[in-house]
């Protein structure tokens, strides 16, 4: 019974000494959090006074702030994609990654076989194509959710 006691007591003054940090998002949104950790492309954290973990894309996060000793990390930087030929900045996520991310539209397209290439050359060719789509209509972030070539098809993210 003393442990049980115990094991409770610790677990409700944590939250107490918990370091407060500070998400600022790269459309300028700013979140009170309990940083947790980085790993791979997501962020996570928990809010304050909750224990349930919550997790955003790395890329939709500019900065991290330290409350306690005014200490700021710089987690992306934003990715500005102004027309075609910035398709080389298009970033290709999984889904998971996304979270934070605005959906925009859906893209589209078409690749024809062109004489003398591999099957093999084929999905990067098709995630080229799809990529000079999502710049030319301004969207820094993909998910790919068909690499056919008949049937290219991904989906547009935003800040």
């Amino acid at each position: 019974m003393k442990n049980l006691l115990t094991a409770i007591a610790v677990l409700l003054t944590t939250q107490l000494f918990a370091q407060t940090h500070e998400i600022i998002k790269h459309n300028g949104e700013k979140i009170e959090i309990n940083f947790i950790k980085t790993e791979g492309n997501l962020v996570f954290y928990s809010l304050p006074n909750s224990a349930e973990e919550k997790k955003i894309s790395r890329y939709a996060v500019a900065q991290l702030n330290e409350k306690s000793k005014n200490n700021s990390q710089i987690l992306s930087k934003k990715i500005d994609v102004i027309n075609q030929s910035d398709y080389n900045k298009v970033i290709v996520l999984k889904e998971s990654e996304t979270i934070g991310l605005q959906k925009s539209n859906d893209l589209t397209g078409f690749l024809g076989k062109i004489k003398g290439e591999t099957r093999w050359s084929m999905p990067e060719m098709g995630e080229k194509r799809l990529k000079q789509n999502a710049a030319k209509k301004g969207y820094p972030f993909i998910v790919i959710t068909s690499n056919k070539t008949d049937n290219l098809k991904a989906i547009g993210y935003t800040y």
